[in-house]
């Protein structure tokens, strides 16, 4: 009984006894009908999500597909200069916009044949690629190919942020084909086809036809041949795989695919195919690694229209309208480069640096300076501040550092001009007479003791005559004598920035200064008293033409044009015969006016001249200044390249004319203003003068002159007796026994001034200790000590003579010895 029990209630009984017999167990989980009942009920989620998914283009809400028509793809800007060739472009993608209707039939026919061949046919989606597609992904076991047709690429590169293409997901094509066929839906083929033409990607940074068509073959889209047209539309496949200059063969085997196809679809014939199916094309050199021409100025441009636009300049297809002349860019870069390269190679003696030709890019890039030879350029339209050409180094690759902006740099004489300037205005004529003799400035125990180039003195000479051949001791005394705040107050009103320091080291040039500001400074002289301010973008236009902004010249008046008009004669002197003449040695002929520098040590050497229409400043140094090599003077290395370069580019004619309230009168070789009474001392030349300001020179018929060359003086007006000469003659020198000064000729004397509480000279002005002979007692501007300088005269003005000791072609390093390497130097000088 108990076993019965036990095996009627056991739990592995199958069936129970029921009224009617035995019955099945209910169906467990994994029945067929379960299964069905799973697998519908999926089916019909997946249905419901895709389409869900299909209406709302992934869940995230389809784009605003009204703006297409008026849709702009990202485009570059256009760079051009002044005659609308172009510089460069800015640009995060480099695209143009070309029209489809200007590209010949054949470019179209091509990327229509071998990506979409039944574009015009099917309403954004091709259902046998899709089907072809799937299979071919199925056997491949993974994504082999794709089914995209032109009108879905359209949608993925419009909108690039709710259809990724790195997102190869299905959310992601049911979107994308949502997208195409609403677009095939709203707008016409053509307008399809133009805007994938211009948006498709070429490879080599070249986004569209026209950016590729210009890469490749250095032509416009609209110029493409037939073979040309078929290898850029078979890129787009694989850009980089592809690209020609990488992959000629395969970029060759499939343009002989898309041939075929064009020939399929009989949009060419088998012999138009066959013509160019085997042609190697001819490439232009990559847009890549052709820098930018005008490098320095591009990268400057850049600047200035970002601050102006923001970063719209970078993909709306603007054009900016700039002031480079590219032909007088050339002229500059050519001849500068030239010169360089001269320098280095020992032409002007021995160069004890790195040249630019071995100095690796690795080894320039490791550097925050360059270790070779630099130089920089500006030149200037003097009326509209117009840059036309400008130069900032030697390799913008290895440095962007624009040495004719950004640099600040001592312009040793380069800086006289404003000395001379400052005195004019004063009241100074031309014919003043300065004492070039032996200075000293002592202070704390050091002593600071400017130098002349060829470490001798002149003595008396004229302002004229100081500037020409650059004699550092005579403009340090016109600028103590004038006012070392007028010569500040000049500089500034002519532009120049930055910390001048009030201390007579500045005549010759101990400012910091930048070559683009002392351009546009010796550019209002040249415009006789108009400042203009530099100019580097006229204007900017956008797709249509329409004017978003503009820059119009601007200048000031700064000066007198009867003082900028004598300063600018002075200044012509220093080319004709001065320590600028090379200019005129490598031929340049016209009217020019300019002057040379030198600073300490000849650590930089400039030369900045200008016409009546075009200024031009040139820098050559170091960028860690040390000196460039023996005897490196401004007007040895830059003033020769200036006249070559000026020589090659269009100066606009023209000369100077006196503007009212100028004077002309004839002065002598001393200086002296000729008068009835006064006997003539050399060559005779005219003198310009602001009216009122010439003074008559005091004349003597006997005896001793206060002269420049102290020579005796005879000569008398011829109706003057011999006896009355010799009357007049005893009795004056009865008279001058009465007086010890007038019968004691003084010697030039050696000024030292004692200052307290002056700033310390700048580091390109070298200091000395007091020797230990030097006597304790306090030394007054008034006493006389022993002079054992050499003197020599200067040539007579119109000799065009270079100074004595003088390098050939003059120059003017400030140095205590005629190398450059003197104790006791300033900077100015040559």
């Amino acid at each position: 009984m108990a076993k019965d029990n036990l095996e009627t209630h056991s739990p592995m009984t199958l069936e129970t006894e029921t009224p009617d017999g035995p019955q099945p167990e209910p169906p467990g989980p994994f029945s067929v009908r379960s299964i069905l009942i799973a697998l519908g009920t999926v089916a019909a989620v997946t249905i419901v999500v895709l389409f869900a998914a299909y209406h709302t283009c992934g869940f995230d809400g389809c784009p605003d597909l009204d703006g297409i028509r008026g849709y702009v793809p990202d485009e570059a800007s256009l760079v051009v200069d002044r005659d609308q060739e172009e510089i460069g472009k800015l640009f995060r993608v480099n695209r143009e916009i070309v029209p489809l209707d200007t590209l010949p039939e054949y470019v179209p026919q091509a990327f229509v044949a071998i990506e979409d061949q039944d574009f015009y046919g099917h309403g954004g989606v091709d259902l046998s690629r899709v089907l072809g597609a799937a299979w071919e992904n199925i056997r491949a076991g993974g994504i082999a190919e794709g089914f995209s047709t032109i009108t879905m690429q359209v949608a993925r590169n419009v909108f690039p942020d709710r259809l990724p293409a790195n997102q190869r997901t299905l959310a992601r094509k049911i979107s994308e084909i949502k997208v195409a066929r609403e677009i095939e839906s709203r707008y016409e083929k053509d307008e399809i086809l133009e805007l994938y033409l211009n948006q498709i990607y070429f490879g080599s940074g070249a986004w569209g036809i026209q950016a590729a068509a210009r890469e490749y073959f250095g032509k416009d889209a609209t110029e493409l041949d037939l073979g040309e047209a078929a290898l850029l539309a078979g890129l787009p496949q694989a850009p980089s795989r592809l690209n020609p200059r990488e992959n000629m063969d395969g970029a060759l085997q499939r343009r002989r695919t898309v041939l075929q196809r064009m020939e399929e679809q009989g949009f060419i014939t088998a012999a138009q195919a066959s013509d160019v199916a085997d042609s190697e094309p001819d490439l232009a050199r990559s847009r890549l690694d052709t820098p930018d021409r005008a490098a320095y100025f591009m990268e400057h441009v850049r600047k200035i229209v970002e601050e102006r636009l923001g970063d719209e300049i970078y993909t709306g297809g603007y054009t900016v309208h700039t002031t480079l002349d590219l032909d007088a860019q050339a002229v500059a870069e050519r001849e500068l480069s030239e010169q360089l390269r001269a320098i280095e190679s020992g032409q002007y003696g021995s160069f004890p640096h790195p040249t630019y030709g071995s100095t690796s890019d690795s080894a320039a890039a490791a550097k925050v300076t360059s270790p070779y030879l630099q130089g920089a350029l500006v030149t200037m339209a003097v009326n509209s501040g117009d840059v036309l050409a400008l130069i900032g180094g030697r390799d913008f690759d290895q440095s962007k550092f624009n040495r004719a902006v950004q640099a600040r740099r001592q312009p040793g004489s380069a800086f006289k001009p404003f000395v001379y300037a400052a005195a004019i205005q004063a009241g100074y004529p031309p014919n003043t007479i300065l004492e070039d003799t032996p200075y000293r400035l002592a202070r704390d125990g050091q002593v600071w003791e400017p130098k002349n180039y060829d470490g001798t003195f002149a003595g008396r000479i004229t302002m004229r005559q100081a500037l020409v051949n650059s004699r550092n001791i005579a403009t340090v005394r016109l600028a103590e004598s004038v006012g070392l705040s007028r010569v500040v107050g000049m500089a500034q009103q002519l532009g120049i920035s930055g910390d001048i320091p009030n201390y007579p080291s500045v005549a010759i040039g101990a400012a910091e200064v930048t070559l683009l500001e002392m351009v546009a400074a010796y550019s209002a002289l040249a415009s006789l008293g108009e400042l203009p301010e530099p100019r580097f973008v006229t204007h900017v236009t956008d797709r249509d033409g329409a004017i978003v902004w503009q820059d119009p010249p601007q200048r000031r008046n700064v000066l007198g044009r009867d003082v900028a008009f004598l300063t600018v004669d002075l200044m012509r002197d220093v080319v004709d015969r001065g320590t600028g003449n090379a200019v005129r040695s490598v031929g340049f002929r016209e009217p020019a006016a300019g002057k040379t520098g030198t600073t300490n040590e000849s650590a930089d050497v400039w030369f900045i001249g200008f016409t009546p229409e075009i200024a031009t400043g040139i820098w050559i140094g170091m960028d860690d200044p040390q000196r460039i090599m023996r005897n490196a003077t401004g007007g040895r290395l830059a003033a020769p390249v200036w006249g070559r370069i000026m020589r090659g580019i269009n100066t606009g004619g023209g000369d100077w004319t006196p503007p009212p309230g100028i004077e002309k009168l004839q002065v002598d070789e001393r200086g002296n203003t000729l008068a009835s009474n006064c006997p003539v001392h050399g060559a005779v030349r005219e003198e310009y003068f602001i009216r009122g300001t010439a003074t008559v020179s005091d004349c003597f018929n006997y005896g001793y002159s206060d002269s420049l060359y102290g020579d005796p003086i005879y000569g008398t007006p011829e109706d003057d007796s011999w006896w009355r000469r010799l009357r007049d003659r005893l009795l004056r020198e009865d008279e001058e026994r009465d007086s010890a000064a007038d019968t004691t000729r003084r010697r030039p004397q050696r000024d030292t001034i004692i200052m307290r509480d002056a700033p310390e000279p700048r580091d390109t002005i070298r200091m000395r200790p007091t020797p230990p002979d030097t006597p304790s007692r306090p030394i007054g501007r008034d006493t006389v000590l022993r002079d054992t300088a050499p003197r020599r005269p200067p040539p007579p003005p119109d000799s065009g003579a270079a100074p004595v000791g003088a390098p050939v072609g003059g120059d003017d390093a400030a140095t205590g010895g005629g190398d450059g390497t003197g104790s006791g130097s300033a900077a100015g000088g040559r």
